[in-house]
């Protein structure tokens, strides 16, 4: 599939996710209730009430076979992609960016989120034409919380080098974006806190 394809599956998947989530804004706010989704069923039909945080509930974010955590919005290099939960296997990273380490997104500490790097510009691509100072927004599908976050760090490391992984973030959260570059040779490596 090309990158068009691919980028159109994407869109089309969360802004499906999107509607739904605007019929969970749309209740009472006082309520915790989530929708559950029946997976056979459309994914704006709703099958019953259950008490859990609000968020989205877990049936509807499944993408490709792969359990969606959330969302990324990189507005300086038009990226939007689903953030799947976990880098289950080498293939995941032909369907969407991954959670390779660390908190759930948008909680206290670093999540390491990795993607391919393609000429094209798919997945992470563009991340080259990043500069500090631009903003990054991830969304938590299970929580319903969206955090921006602005990049401070961008820099090329040896293959093997995980030493950004574990950091203290002063009680924030922050995320890591990393990608291959130079034939697999080295990695690019963008950190951002919550702003």
């Amino acid at each position: 599939m090309n990158i068009v394809g691919l980028n159109k599956e994407a869109s089309d998947y969360l802004e499906e996710l999107e509607r739904l989530n605007v019929s969970l804004d749309d209740e009472d706010n006082n309520s915790i209730n989530t929708l559950e989704i029946n997976a056979s069923a459309e994914a704006n039909e709703i099958v019953e009430e259950k008490e859990s945080p609000r968020g989205i509930a877990s049936e509807s974010r499944v993408y490709k076979g792969y359990t969606v955590a959330g969302k990324i919005e990189m507005p300086s290099v038009n990226l939007r992609y689903p953030v799947l939960d976990t880098m289950t296997n080498a293939n995941a990273l032909e369907v969407s960016v991954c959670i390779q380490y660390g908190v759930p997104l948008n909680t206290v500490g670093n999540t390491v989120i990795i993607g391919h790097n393609y000429k094209n510009g798919l997945f992470f691509g563009s991340n080259k034409n990043m500069k500090n100072g631009d903003q990054i927004h991830i969304t938590n599908y299970a929580t319903g919380v969206k955090k921006t976050y602005s990049i401070y760090s961008i820099y090329q490391t040896e293959e093997s080098d995980t030493s950004f992984y574990n950091r203290d973030t002063g009680g924030k959260s922050e995320i890591t974006l990393i990608t291959c570059q130079n034939n697999n040779k080295y990695r690019l490596v963008i950190k951002a806190k919550e702003i």
